[in-house]
């Protein structure tokens, strides 16, 4: 079927990319150039060239004429005076341009479709493309819960759910950041359940660890592809800059992110080092380079096998935190904190005095503070301890994930299978 959009192409396709050398579209030629999702568009014409689903879009870019062709026009926007996106296509049109490149951006990412959306849109996605793609029964979903699964927990690399966990609990924790709650059971999804900076930000810490530790880059390209993710101020201010320099933060930023460290390092040392050198591209304050350490050593000790009195002592002893305060005692009086001291500690406790994942996760979010956060730092170390997450979890966390991110998530896994844990 893709042969669909040769036959449309033939007589057009040269015109369409002078037009857009040009700086002006002026005939209509939209639906078969820059395809969208199946789903936007209504009309018999949209519905035909519509792309099904991100197979297709891989099948499309891997054809000789068409990929080829799709890059060769995208490539003539990227080097266009203008950025604005109205001024060459009109609108709807502008629209459907943002919802193309997204689409085959989820496919073949870092690519010149990313450089277009950074171009004229700043980086902001299609949340309609995103959230058909997330609700496609992709098999992306198939293989990272295919990775996952296990029925023998002695033989389960714990290393591969650490970085899904930390996610799954910003996705469970999102809702309750803005509307906090102080009840343990609260429903863990809502339609306004999503990930935020802390997934985006884990991401790009586990993408710059299979890259020659870039952690700079990474977090830059990350966080401009997902500018709406809900950073922080000087975080938000940071990832923009060309050349970004550390601004002493002691926010719980550094914390957040570092799921994939504790399960990436094979040693205590090791461990502390990657944590550290995550944390002070932003987060230089001792304060914050101590919540990433702490965050990540006590994954690592929890992916290494050791008991929770073992984790809960060489916290305390390396970085002073006072883990023997009962959650009972914290949790009513407990308010809103960024800071790494005033919620990292308390998301250890979470874990600490948790029965399973999902327990941990409920008593990080119940605490009524920074939710998304301690949620996604105590999922990451419950995820190590335990060594499984329930699958109606991570099968509601996957459907609010979008290709991309999945795929990081998949690629990190794999390489963790490839280690004993």
């Amino acid at each position: 079927m893709i042969e669909r959009f040769v036959e449309a192409q033939k007589e057009v396709y040269n015109r369409a990319l002078e037009e857009i050398k040009s700086g002006k579209k002026r005939t209509h030629w939209m639906w078969f150039i820059f395809p969208q999702i199946k789903g936007l568009g209504f009309s018999m014409t949209s519905i035909f060239f519509s792309i099904k689903d991100a197979e297709e879009a891989k099948e499309y870019l891997d054809h000789p004429l068409l990929g080829h062709r799709l890059r060769e026009i995208s490539q003539a926007l990227v080097e266009l005076k203008t950025d604005n996106a109205s001024e060459v296509f009109g609108s709807p049109d502008d629209m459907k341009l943002r919802s193309c490149m997204m689409l085959f951006d989820t496919v073949e990412p870092k690519s010149v479709f990313d450089r277009v959306l950074m171009k004229f849109f700043g980086g902001e996605r299609d949340k309609k493309t995103l959230r058909i793609l997330a609700e496609q029964k992709n098999p992306i979903n198939n293989v990272i819960m295919e990775s996952l699964e296990t029925t023998d927990k002695k033989t389960l690399n714990k290393r591969s759910l650490v970085l899904i966990g930390a996610i799954c609990g910003d996705i469970i924790g999102s809702w309750y950041e803005f509307c906090s709650t102080k009840r343990i059971d609260f429903d863990l999804f809502t339609d306004q359940s999503r990930f935020t900076d802390d997934t985006v930000c884990s991401i790009a810490i586990a993408d710059a660890l299979m890259n020659g530790n870039d952690f700079v880059g990474k977090l830059k390209y990350w966080c401009r592809k997902y500018p709406k993710a809900g950073y922080g101020g000087n975080f938000n201010w940071w990832f923009r800059q060309d050349n970004p320099q550390p601004y002493n933060s002691w926010g719980n930023g550094s914390a957040m992110r570092v799921s994939a460290v504790g399960a990436f390092a094979k040693a205590t040392d090791e461990t502390l080092a990657l944590a550290e050198e995550s944390a002070i591209v932003s987060h230089n304050h001792p304060e914050g380079v101590k919540g990433a350490q702490a965050t990540a050593l006590a994954i690592n000790l929890a992916v290494r096998g050791c008991p929770k009195e073992e984790i809960k002592a060489q916290i305390e002893a390396r970085f002073g935190y006072d883990l023997s305060r009962k959650y009972a005692d914290i949790q009513p009086r407990y308010t809103f904190d960024v800071s790494c001291q005033g919620s990292v500690p308390e998301a250890i406790i979470a874990f600490l005095e948790s029965s399973d994942y999902e327990s941990a996760i409920r008593m990080a979010v119940a605490y009524g503070g920074d939710a998304d956060t301690q949620a996604a730092i105590a999922g990451g170390i419950a995820a190590a301890y335990y060594g499984a997450i329930p699958n109606y979890i991570l099968k509601e966390c996957l459907k609010r994930l979008p290709f991309d991110i999945k795929a990081i998530v998949e690629k990190f896994n794999v390489m963790c299978d490839n280690e004993k844990a």
